[in-house]
């Protein structure tokens, strides 16, 4: 098949988007336009790619298995374009990084700030997403970066170390639990829980906890973000289960009181990861080597 960058570009950009038109608004290009490019591929590649579905495009499985050569194609474009570009100004480029909302929160901003300094041609995007999903990024080229809860798998990947929490429970200011020092979460299950998203790390060491223990989880309600969980707690829908630094910032503004959880797993490893530390463009490797240097 004799296929130009653009075409792999929207190709990649219609399965993201999971349509035509919002592929077409990105990419600044007309809807028609990509649809031509897409029917053309199609021809060429003489197999079906997508199917529409009442919620958009899906790819089929030759759609899958062209998506992962696009991406790898495109991925070692940009390196190509990374290690031989201009580099009289310091090393430029773009790179894309999932993270889990742990650590947006209490430890990208900074660690990004101080890279971006000294590197002002680099450019991130940055993502958020729940661990399963980073690490599934980073396997498909999606993501350059990923840093997400170290309990989740990520077989086949390079992995790093990159910073450690500790979860605390909190609670409202009138809750029962409030002057424990420190709890056992067997005493927390009693009560109902406001959990982070299905999935996501914590979600997962709670519910694999309360298993092995041979309790239910009594979630009340889930929500995404640790600022919604602190007013939620707040507002008494519930107790909740989150990084000892983040609920330390929300103390001052909301009425809660964060206790010790006394688990193992509740001290947690954040790790990184990556496809292949080699492969990474020179931009990439810069700032994963900025993330876990010790």
């Amino acid at each position: 098949m004799n296929i130009d960058l653009l075409t792999l570009k929207l190709f990649v950009a219609v399965v993201e988007e999971q349509g035509v038109a919002k592929a077409a608004e990105r990419e600044h290009i007309a809807a028609s336009a990509v649809s031509k490019r897409i029917a053309d591929l199609e021809k060429a590649a003489k197999v079906q790619l997508f199917r529409r579905h009442h919620t958009g495009l899906r790819p089929t499985p030759a759609g899958h298995a062209f998506l992962h050569h696009a991406r790898v194609l495109m991925r070692d474009l940009a390196q190509m374009d990374s290690e031989v570009g201009e580099y009289a100004q310091g090393v430029r480029g773009s790179l894309k990084v999932f993270a889990n909302n742990s650590a947006m929160v209490q430890y990208l901003p900074g660690d990004l700030s101080r890279f971006l300094k000294s590197h002002p041609l680099i450019h991130v995007a940055l993502e958020e997403a729940i661990s399963p999903v980073i690490v599934r990024a980073v396997a498909d080229g999606a993501a350059d970066i990923g840093i997400y809860g170290g309990n989740t798998p990520a077989t086949g990947l390079t992995v790093l170390p990159y910073r450690q929490d500790r979860l605390v429970v909190v609670v409202p200011a009138r809750h029962p639990l409030r002057k424990q020092s420190s709890v056992r979460l067997t005493a927390v299950l009693p009560y109902d829980l406001v959990g982070m998203q299905e999935g996501s790390s914590i979600d997962t060491l709670v519910t694999k906890a309360a298993t092995d223990l041979g309790q239910p989880v009594k979630l009340r309600i889930r929500t995404a973000g640790f600022d919604a969980i602190g007013r939620m707690v707040q507002a008494g829908l519930g107790i909740a289960i989150m990084p000892q630094l983040i609920a330390d910032s929300y103390r001052s503004s909301l009425k809660i009181a964060a206790i010790a959880l006394a688990e193992p797993w509740a001290v947690r490893r954040l790790d990184l990861c990556v496809q292949d530390m080699t492969a990474l463009p020179a931009a990439a490797r810069l700032l994963v080597e900025h993330l876990t240097k010790k």
